[in-house]
């Protein structure tokens, strides 16, 4: 059964921790007791999905677990925040999400420090590689990257490799700070959004580079469970079907929240 017919749509319970401006979905889960926190973007989040992948591993294993997921996040949403990283170094365990490499500042272009996505300001370097191009009409990081992409292949690869870089450098950042257990979840998709394979610009290479800071990596493929037939169970207005499309489904989150549990299960627990 399909719900995309819902006016109302769903209660995400927003909510906040400290005195971080960033909006997290809620309820807001108590920090005065052991927790896990799961880190990372949209999926996390899990827009249009009433039993997102978070409160699933909270009934799987009777855990308490806070979704610090940000819509369109990448990793600058949390280490640039110190509100946030308190909660995250207070926690007992913390599961990381793979976050894309292409929403985060680096030394060719600066994004918002909370909406990761929007594209702010290009450097001095940007303007050398790709002189031809008007940055003023980007304003988000997706749209700008696929079409210097289209522009010239060629100079896109030096682009891409300072992603690459400065992704290991800031996960590196953030899991360096974690004294709990860093168990880092790979949510792969292989849908094309404009650029390759779902998270964007992350490769194994660069998750063996987080050896020695990653006691756990749990890969989940969700590329067969995505797209028009998996809409079911998904709540959102007609209006915003499209988006929909691209968000992470029921089914999905299933499979994420299970393979969690069994590693959770079979470690004997992230956090009491």
């Amino acid at each position: 059964m399909s719900f995309e017919g819902r006016k109302t749509g769903l209660d995400y319970y927003p909510c906040r921790y400290g005195a971080s401006r960033t909006v997290f979905r809620g309820p807001r889960v108590s920090l005065d007791r052991p927790y896990t926190v799961v880190v990372g973007g949209s999926e996390i989040y899990g827009k249009y999905v009433e039993d997102p992948l978070t409160d699933q591993l909270a009934e799987r294993t009777g855990r308490r677990v806070v979704n610090l997921g940000v819509m369109n996040g990448g990793v600058d949403a949390f280490v640039l925040d110190d509100d946030l990283m308190r909660v995250i170094t207070g926690a007992e365990a913390v599961v990381v999400q793979a976050m894309g490499a292409q929403n985060m500042s680096n030394r060719y272009y600066t994004v918002h420090p909370r909406r990761n996505d929007r594209f702010l300001r290009q450097s001095a370097l940007m303007n050398s590689l790709y002189r031809e191009v008007d940055f003023s009409d980007f304003t988000f990081t997706r749209h700008m990257l696929i079409t210097l992409q289209k522009t010239c292949p060629e100079r896109f690869v030096i682009l891409r490799e300072e992603l690459s870089v400065a992704w290991v450098a800031r996960m590196r950042l953030l899991l360096s700070r974690v004294p709990g257990r860093r168990i880092m979840l790979w949510i792969e998709d292989g849908t094309d959004r404009g650029l390759g394979s779902e998270p964007p610009f992350v490769t194994v290479d660069m998750l063996q580079e987080l050896e020695g800071l990653i006691d756990k990596v749990v890969h989940c493929d969700i590329s067969d469970l995505t797209g028009e037939t998996h809409l079911d169970r998904m709540i959102f207005p007609e209006t915003e079907r499209a988006v929909a499309l691209h968000a992470m489904t029921p089914a999905a989150h299933d499979h994420v929240a299970e393979a969690l549990a069994k590693m959770v299960r079979k470690s004997g627990g992230l956090a009491a």
